[in-house]
Formats: structure tokens, C-alpha cells, sequence
């Protein structure tokens, strides 16, 4: 009998050892408080640390630690907040509930007025996916009439900095979904809004502009482009959806992430829910165009090699779907992955791959609700980083000038307005 004691004191001293030692692990994790820069040189550190209940690991994309060891991304945490909502989005999204139907043939979504078409979308759904694409297609918290009469279009080279500071407006007009009346639709039905885009600066690019029609069937967006040289308009091609925008980084498929109709996609898959770091409720004024410096006129950005990362904002916790969107043949990339939040349809990241199933871009966006002026979700600024060419574009955009919902009709948004701006 004193045999087996010797072996089975020793078997257990160890297990109490072994056991002690997780309990030490554990016990190291700590919850870290707000205002800790998750980087590069902490990150092995803090990786199994907790922030509001999540480990640093859990809250980090493949791609995004990647970035973070190898690109000099900084991720400042800030404890997490609720996002206001337009209540006269909620009510007329929730009135859609049962009634909105994915018309697959027909590329669009029956019964719905205004809203999200499918406020409750079930994870077991086989048309998961699609329903949150046309979510955030039809749904978006955008107004009805938005203006934004300053923004830049940085062009950033990783090696030497920013070469190109281009400013432009945008504009757009909703004309299905409609909020702010009783009649959800303006028109015939058959547009689901319009939008304007010209450049203001530099002086060779001053009045170059595009008016773009979409519509609310599989038919492809009516764009048409002013060109100031020789003032004429050309209407462009129907694949211009899939064209860059100018000599950036941005595809026109890629304003805010996603800008296609979502029957143009061939297929979609939902890979499932999980939480990320992303910014949700982000400062505001991170462009300052009478800036002297560049800490000035960036307040968000590093001034660093690469020269493109928003280091300064705030990251909180936000739970995403997790989207793949199979392309087009004919489209640049073969797919792109979209992370969407949850509560609202509106993208935090989407990875773009190239044609040969590369990863190849990566696209951040930073937003916040403003409830002061129409209860829009904004965008504050969002970069398109070509990892390939080691090249970025950043959209910064002026918000103390942003109007939302404001007296318009739709003949203020025509071919003949961007004929008039661009002179």
C-alpha cells in the first residue's frame, strides 16, 4: 500500500501545483480601465486582459491585430455608450416587422416604407445575410436631404505622407424611406434617391463632379460626370459602380463601405455575431481645414509612418455581424468582408480580397448620432488602406457644417445643378 502512496501524493501535489498556476494566470488578467492604447508594444500584454467583460483577444479581428503589430495602429479604449436612434426611424422599422418581403427575382424588398426592412433578423434565417445588406441598403440612419459642404479626400503614401489634400461637397436626396413626412415615397417610386458630388480644390480639379441617380430595381445607378476642361457632361458607363473614385484607394462600391445594390452581389454568407473595438460615438471636429500644422488640421491622425492611422479617436466594445459578400465576376475584388453593427445598420470594417482570394484592403469607418439636427448616423472620417501598394485614402469630414434634413425638394438635386456648381 505505501507503494501507490508516494506516486498518488506526488500525482496530486502536482495537480494542485498545475491548478495553482492557472489560478495565477487568471488572477493576472486584469480589467483594464478606459483610457489604456491597446499597440504594439503592449499588446502580448494585455492580449488576455479584459475590457467591460471582453479579453483584448476576443475584441481583435485577425486583420486588426495585424494591423496593430505591423502598421502602427493605436486603439485607445473609451468605456462603451448607447447610440441614440431616430425614434421615427425605430417606430417605422419596427411597423415592418411580418410585413417586409425579400423579392429576390425582382431585386428588391415588397412591403416596406421606411426604415430597416427587417428590424428582428433571425441567425438561423437562410437569407440571414441578405436581409441585413438590404437593412443597411434601404435602412440606413442617413435623412432624408444631407449636405456636407467640406470634406477632403487625403491621398497618403506610407513611405512619404500625405500628397494630395483635394476638398469637395456632397450632397444627397432620399427619395423612398422618406422620415420626415407622411408619404414615405417622392416620385414615381422607381428612384430611391440622388446625389451630387463636385470638388471645390485644388484648382485643377475645381468643379469636376458627378450627379447620380439610383434606383429602387436591379437597374444600375444613372451617373453622369462633369467635366469642367470642357464643359461638358458625359454619362458614364453601367459598371461605373465598380470604377475608383478618381486616383483614390476608393472604389465607388466602397463609399461607407458598401454602395451596391445588393442583388448585384452574387451571394452572401453570415459567418455569425462577435464583438470588436470600433468607433461607435466619435469625437467630432477630427478635420480643422484652417490648421496650420498637421497636428492642427489632423487631430486624429498620427503624423508617423504610415502617416494614415486615426490613433486618437475612441474605441469602445461593439457586437457585428460578421458578413461575406461574394463579388461579381467582373469586380476588382472576389470578396469583401463587412463587419455591421448590430443595433443599426451602419459598418465599423470591411476586408477586401483581391481576385486571387489576397487580402488586399482594409476599410475603417468612425461615427457618431446626432440627434441635433435630424438623428443621422455620421460619419466623421473613414480610411481605405491598399496594403498591396502600401497607399490610403482618408475621407475627413467638416461636421460643424453638415446639415441634415433641411427645406429641400428634388429638382435642387439635378444634372443641371452639377452643371451650375461645376461652372
Amino acid at each position: 500500500m505505501n507503494a501507490f502512496r508516494f506516486p498518488l501524493r506526488h500525482t496530486l501535489t502536482a495537480a494542485l501545483l498545475a491548478a495553482s498556476g492557472g489560478l495565477s494566470t487568471l488572477a493576472a488578467a486584469a480589467e483594464l480601465p478606459a483610457g489604456t492604447v491597446i499597440s504594439a508594444a503592449n499588446l502580448d500584454q494585455i492580449k488576455n486582459d479584459t475590457f467591460e467583460g471582453h479579453s483584448i483577444a476576443s475584441l481583435l479581428t485577425e486583420k486588426m491585430e495585424w494591423r496593430i503589430r505591423n502598421s502602427g495602429w493605436k486603439l485607445p479604449l473609451a468605456k462603451s455608450q448607447e447610440v441614440p436612434l431616430d425614434p421615427r426611424w425605430v417606430k417605422a422599422s419596427q411597423a415592418n416587422e411580418g410585413k417586409a418581403v425579400l423579392n429576390k427575382e425582382a431585386c428588391r424588398v415588397d412591403n416596406w416604407g421606411a426604415g430597416a426592412p427587417f428590424p428582428n433578423v433571425d441567425m438561423n434565417d437562410p437569407q440571414a445575410a441578405e436581409k441585413l445588406v438590404w437593412n443597411w441598403h434601404l435602412g440606413q440612419l442617413l435623412g432624408d436631404v444631407s449636405q456636407v459642404p467640406q470634406f477632403t479626400q487625403l491621398l497618403i503614401d506610407g513611405k512619404k505622407g500625405v500628397h494630395a489634400e483635394p476638398v469637395a461637397e456632397f450632397s444627397r436626396y432620399t427619395m423612398k424611406g422618406r422620415l420626415t413626412s407622411e408619404q414615405t415615397v417622392e416620385g414615381d417610386g422607381s428612384e430611391r434617391g440622388r446625389q451630387l458630388l463636385y470638388f471645390k480644390s485644388p484648382s485643377d480639379m475645381k468643379g469636376l463632379g458627378t450627379y447620380t441617380v439610383m434606383y429602387d430595381s436591379d437597374k444600375v445607378n444613372s451617373v453622369w460626370a462633369y467635366i469642367p476642361a470642357v464643359r461638358r457632361v458625359r454619362q458614364l458607363s453601367g459598371g461605373a459602380w465598380m470604377d475608383p473614385v478618381g486616383s483614390s484607394d476608393q472604389l465607388q462600391d466602397d463609399l461607407d463601405g458598401f454602395n451596391a445594390r445588393p442583388c448585384w452581389y452574387p451571394e452572401y454568407k453570415l459567418l455569425g455575431k462577435r464583438w470588436v473595438l470600433a468607433v461607435a460615438n466619435s469625437k467630432t471636429g477630427l478635420w480643422n481645414p484652417d490648421g496650420k500644422s498637421f497636428a492642427e488640421k489632423y487631430p486624429v491622425m498620427d503624423d508617423a509612418e504610415p502617416y494614415w492611422n486615426m490613433n486618437n479617436n475612441n474605441f469602445e466594445p461593439r457586437e457585428v455581424y460578421v458578413i461575406e459578400a461574394t463579388t461579381p465576376s467582373v469586380h476588382p475584388y472576389s470578396k469583401k468582408v463587412l463587419y455591421m453593427e448590430v443595433k443599426y445598420p451602419r459598418f465599423y470594417y470591411v476586408e477586401a480580397y483581391n481576385r486571387k482570394g489576397e487580402f488586399w484592403k482594409f476599410m475603417e469607418f468612425h461615427t457618431y448620432s446626432n440627434m441635433a439636427d435630424g438623428g443621422d448616423i455620421r460619419l466623421t472620417a473613414s480610411a481605405v488602406i491598399d496594403f498591396q501598394r502600401n497607399h490610403a485614402t482618408l475621407s475627413m469630414i467638416d461636421t460643424k457644417s453638415w446639415r441634415t434634413n433641411f427645406d429641400a425638394k428634388a429638382s435642387d438635386f439635378s444634372l443641371q445643378t452639377l452643371q451650375r456648381v461645376g461652372r
